[in-house]
């Protein structure tokens, strides 16, 4: 559960609202918990109106929550609750819906963090209401009063206008005080999402920049979740500029695997700049291993790779079997089910390109394609033999005479560990060089 502190700053930070952001979750909480049920009532709004998988997405436990837009928000409530709440927190009223519609998935998450819906606000969040005007007298305030005279004015004034224009303009059918509607491609994201993270003995450093503020309690979560949520610190900014981070859910699932002590990491759009400088080779490659593996569609830099290692060791006049070891060191990823090389796999078969290309004239390398012994055998071999086939074509691709290289599939006919495990099948599906 998170505190109200952790909470309001969430909140604050997401709407824009700063010091007033406890005042407004404390009045919307307040709306939520009158429906008769509690959540469960607030949450037949949203149903009703069409959207209960929307609201789902909210509660605790859910690994995706889904945004909402304002005039969703709107639908789902209606006009009376938007007037509530806009005048119990001195809100105004056109800007209640989007507030809403950052705000509450935000708060419900939190309100439900014990996997329920409750009928009352949890104890630990009691103190929210605190922040609200409930029932406090609603202070004056000089822009209700001058609105209507402005609008009186501006509309005498179109009228006196009117009556001394000799020529009507050009055009009458837009309005400069109605936003036109969007239309495809309109204010299409375009920043890159970023984020970074260092591990110092167990305390968290973050920051970045994401798409909503959906995404940014999503992954906050997640921390908090791993490492704690008093380890935690730093600040995710929001951006609705900024594309969707299509790595976050890989990355959350990644969490629970980068405890190591000293481990940094920063993504800039679809690429991330890894540094495990500070962790033993073994770790370091367990680490790079697991970005590459689960984030194929991003480039991964800075990754260890004991291979490329071995081959940046490789003297002069290397033999065969030096080049034999240093090759099945190395570590090539494919996605899911197919033979398409990941991205941050390029650049480990760039540098085994270097080292086939600088052996001695006439060296043979057979590509052997290896795969665990989940599914058929048929479909094994076939995606062995594909897989061999496409990591020839990109040492071709890289500088390799075809003619010094071969490919071969054996299907999973020649395991090195149980395909009993995950860890086991992991070692099985591979890619081993032969070099003559």
């Amino acid at each position: 559960m998170l505190s109200i502190k952790t909470l309001v700053d969430e909140v604050a930070r997401a709407t824009g609202l700063g010091k007033n952001a406890q005042a407004f979750l404390g009045v919307v909480a307040d709306y939520i918990f009158k429906q008769p049920g509690g959540i469960a009532g607030f949450r037949d709004k949203f149903k009703n109106a069409g959207l209960g998988d929307i609201f789902d997405s909210w509660l605790s436990g859910q690994p995706n929550m889904r945004t909402i837009d304002a005039g969703q928000m709107r639908s789902a409530l209606g006009n009376q609750a938007v007037q509530e709440i806009a005048d119990k927190s001195g809100s105004s009223s056109a800007m209640v819906p989007t507030l809403l519609a950052t705000a509450v998935p935000i708060l419900m998450r939190a309100i439900t963090a014990g996997g329920v819906m409750p009928t009352a606000l949890p104890a630990s969040l009691a103190g929210l209401m605190g922040g609200g005007k409930t029932g406090a007298k609603r202070p004056f305030r000089l822009w209700r009063w001058l609105l209507p005279i402005l609008a009186l004015l501006a509309l005498a004034y179109c009228g006196w206008t009117m009556r001394n224009k000799t020529t009507l303009p050009p055009r009458t059918t837009e309005s400069t005080t109605t936003p036109a509607t969007p239309t495809a491609g309109t204010a299409k994201a375009s920043a890159e999402p970023r984020f970074s993270f260092k591990n110092d003995g167990g305390k968290i450093a973050v920051a970045g920049t994401l798409a909503t503020a959906a995404e940014k309690f999503s992954l906050l979560e997640g921390l908090g979740a791993t490492f704690g949520s008093n380890n935690v610190s730093g600040q995710i900014n929001v951006d609705a500029n900024v594309r969707p981070a299509g790595w976050l859910d890989k990355l959350k699932g990644m969490l629970p695997n980068l405890k190591a002590n000293g481990l940094k990491f920063a993504f800039t759009g679809d690429k991330v700049d890894l540094d495990s400088s500070a962790l033993p080779d073994a770790e370091r490659a367990s680490i790079s291993g697991l970005f590459q593996q689960q984030l194929a569609n991003v480039d991964v830099q800075g990754g260890f790779d004991r291979g490329v290692e071995a081959i940046n060791k490789l003297k002069g006049g290397y033999t065969a079997s030096d080049l034999t070891a240093a090759l099945n060191l190395t570590t090539v990823n494919f996605e899911t089910g197919s033979a398409r090389l990941t991205r941050s796999s390029q650049a480990v078969i760039g540098k085994a390109a270097e080292a086939i290309e600088g052996a001695p004239a006439g060296t043979k390398v057979e590509v052997g394609g290896h795969t665990d012994s989940q599914g058929n055998a048929a479909g094994n071999q076939a995606l062995s033999e594909q897989r061999a086939q496409a990591v020839v074509a990109a040492l071709v691709a890289a500088g390799v005479p075809a003619d010094r290289l071969v490919a071969r599939g054996f299907g999973s006919n020649q395991s090195l560990a149980d395909n009993g495990t995950e860890a086991g099948r992991a070692k099985n599906r591979r890619i081993e060089y032969t070099v003559r």
